[in-house]
């Protein structure tokens, strides 16, 4: 039986929520309930609940700061979903950012949507009591916590360094190398159907994670259906080719000997801040159009050495503000007016420069950026194309689905499944 706290300021909302649902027979026992964050934080210490459904918004102290303080000192343990009210979107993204799991809107709140939102923390806490159970946690639990942390961080979704740590620690990882370095991998079959790719994107990427680190330390981390995300710890930013294309190479040839597929690798620059590897990715993902039967691995140029390469850098410092910067106006002419340029001389530094025109660029790492939240959150799809800057979530699914081939929805569906 999972064991469920209710805060909330409205007495009615408490009641009404207490007989929607068959809380006994769904496994859930409801231990405790609360008016307000102050008396919800004392309930968890005594009573240890499971999950906290609160609101948002209540006197004292407000679900926020309750989820910010359970979090700090117990990691993911409560659980909470968030209720909410139509106007407070900029709550639920701050709720997000805390680490609450899900949100409800109370005015939209109905039996089956209440019980879908119990089965995935259902999900989360199982994994959190395999994970805490004594001895040694479960492998597959810990791969699976292992895979969301470096999901999360692909997707710079640590903003609380400390927090990172703390999960680092519970998670037995160390990050101490000097510079770190993404390689990412990208299958070619885009011809396969659905299933038999969602088939051979799991089988690929537990080869790697397999065979990789047997000739160099790193974790591999699957990024959805076609890529896969391999981070390098290396002693220096000097002699990256001859340290890591035999290896590549290596995994290249074995991924094809029994798939039958070929891999091909994007090799980022490298960085030295563990919590800066997205930069890292992003840069591979920049890079992955040169790749071709004729060159399978390729590094990335932005950290250019001769003055020859003068507009490379200039495109590289460009492509990076693009990354970082996903959630802002990104036009020709408001980049342009970032750097002091002309629209007319960024647009040509791109065509001339760079490995595509300056508004594929943006679409790109955008949607790539997207699939990072996807595989790392439980954001909505409105949500997702508010994080990255579109206007609407329509013209944000239609832009995906031109680049995916599938609508977002469908492809959230297809993570889901594989």
């Amino acid at each position: 039986m999972f064991k469920v706290l209710l805060a909330d300021d409205e007495p009615l909302v408490l009641i009404g929520i207490q007989g929607m649902i068959d809380w006994g027979g769904l496994g859930w026992e409801v231990v405790g309930t609360a008016r307000n964050g102050s008396e919800a934080l004392r309930l968890v210490d005594e009573l240890q609940p499971d999950l906290v459904l609160c609101d948002i918004r209540m006197p004292v102290m407000d679900g926020l700061e309750l989820a910010e303080r359970c979090r700090g000192r117990d990691g993911a343990l409560p659980v909470f979903i968030m209720l909410t009210s139509y106007e407070e979107f900029n709550y639920v993204k701050q709720s997000m950012k805390v680490g609450a799991l899900d949100y409800l809107v109370k005015l939209e709140l109905t039996p089956q949507a209440l019980e879908a939102a119990l089965r995935r923390a259902e999900e989360r806490i199982q994994r959190e009591h395999a994970l805490r159970a004594p001895g040694a946690a479960p492998a597959e639990g810990l791969a699976q916590y292992r895979d969301r942390l470096f999901l999360q961080l692909y997707g710079g979704l640590f903003d609380d360094p400390a927090l990172f740590r703390q999960q680092c620690d519970d998670l037995g990882l160390r990050f101490d190398s000097p510079w770190y370095v993404v390689a990412l991998g990208s299958l070619q079959n885009r011809e396969l159907p659905t299933g038999p790719m969602a088939t051979l994107s799991t089988g690929v990427t537990n080869l790697c994670a397999e065979l990789l680190p047997k000739y160099l330390p790193c974790t591999v981390t699957g990024m959805g259906l076609r890529h896969l995300s391999v981070l390098f710890p290396v002693p220096s930013p000097e002699g990256l080719e001859g340290l890591l294309t035999p290896v590549l190479e290596k995994a290249g040839d074995i991924v094809y000997g029994y798939f039958s597929t070929a891999l091909r690798w994007a090799v980022g620059e490298p960085v030295q801040d563990i919590l800066d590897v997205r930069r890292s990715q992003r840069s591979a993902f920049s890079i992955v159009p040169l790749l071709s039967e004729d060159e399978s691995i390729v590094f990335s140029r932005s950290q250019a050495a001769s003055p020859t390469d003068y507009h490379a850098r200039q495109v590289a410092q460009v492509q990076e503000y693009i990354s970082q910067n996903l959630d802002k106006r990104l036009s020709l002419n408001d980049v342009a007016a970032v750097f002091g340029f002309s629209p007319n001389y960024l647009s040509q530094l791109f065509s001339q420069w760079g490995e595509s025109g300056f508004v594929e660029f943006v679409t790109v790492t955008r949607i790539n950026a997207a699939k990072d939240l996807m595989a790392a959150t439980n954001l909505k799809v409105y949500e997702i194309s508010q994080r990255l800057g579109y206007e609407s979530a329509f013209y944000f699914s239609k832009v995906f689905k031109k680049i995916e081939g599938v609508s977002p929805r469908e492809y959230m569906q297809r993570l889901k499944g594989a």
